[in-house]
């Protein structure tokens, strides 16, 4: 009987020509994924850019060329390793995997719901 009143209060009818008649539209809703599609394909965009950016980031920002002050005569450069390069670099990193596991979680989300309203209704 408590089942019956949850089924009630959600507006859940189980009869049998309904499901089958309801069974065509179904199809259409799971086979319409083109939004989730899209976001996944922004999701990989995404991580390959920041991949290709934080590798950009490593050779461009963690070393630093000083002028050597020992040498009088003429201008020598040091090359030095600079530690806030490397922490801008994996700041990149990190924001590009999380970034790109949200956008996963949420076409993911989206299709379960997508999947669970074909299978109430």
């Amino acid at each position: 009987m408590a089942e019956e009143n949850v089924n009630e209060v959600l507006g859940i009818e189980e009869s049998t020509s309904s499901s089958n008649s309801n069974n065509s539209t179904n199809e259409v809703v799971e086979s319409n994924n083109s939004a989730e599609n899209t976001l996944n394909v922004i999701a990989g965009i995404t991580l390959w850019v920041g991949i290709i950016g934080t590798i950009f980031c490593l050779f461009t920002l963690t070393t630093t060329k000083v002028v050597d002050p020992t040498d009088t005569y003429s201008i020598d450069y040091d090359t030095i390793f600079n530690p806030a390069g490397l922490a801008i670099s994996i700041g990149v990193l990190f924001s590009t995997i999380v970034t790109w596991a949200l956008l996963r979680v949420i076409a993911n989300i989206s299709t379960s719901l997508k999947e669970i309203n074909s299978k109430i209704r």
